[in-house]
């Protein structure tokens, strides 16, 4: 009983983050911003509450660490998007942020999560480790806070 209890809690919570949560305003396209606006392309987000989210959705099994992986992923852009760093792709932005960054290790880790999110989203097949999914959720974390967004 109680186990189906879990599995209702997650499903409601990857519902929450799919209809209404983290990659809200983008419709699949990808947009520039300009520094110094806050355009996000989007209602505001709060990225504490978002963050929260996504830690209870990477306790959900493997599918739950690949979900939390990519809402992570989106939720650094969009704090890309909101601090204003220009920029057609993630990538970009993330150039453009090179200099916020308080060491290369946070800003290389930002670089391996968001491949392993890309190896995920487009390679057939990819076999996601469950520990790269944890590393990557923590690099993203980290650079959320350094980028003072978290």
């Amino acid at each position: 009983m109680i186990g189906f209890l879990v599995i209702i809690l997650i499903g409601g919570l990857l519902l929450f983050a799919v209809i209404g949560g983290v990659g809200q305003g983008s419709g699949g396209k990808k947009r520039g911003s300009r520094r110094g606006g806050s355009s996000s392309g989007g209602a505001k987000v709060n990225v504490a509450d978002k963050w929260a989210t996504i830690q209870t959705i990477s306790a959900g099994g493997p599918a739950g660490l690949k979900n939390a992986v990519s809402e992570a992923d989106k939720l650094f852009d969009h704090a890309l998007r909101q601090q204003g760093f220009p920029g057609e792709t993630m990538a970009d932005r993330l150039k453009a942020a090179r200099s916020s960054f308080s060491s290369y290790s946070f800003y290389d880790g930002i670089w391996r999560a968001h491949k392993l999110r890309n190896a995920l989203a487009h390679e057939v097949g990819f076999d996601l480790v469950p520990s790269q999914a944890r590393e990557a959720l923590g690099d993203f974390e980290r650079g959320l806070k350094d980028l003072g967004a978290l």
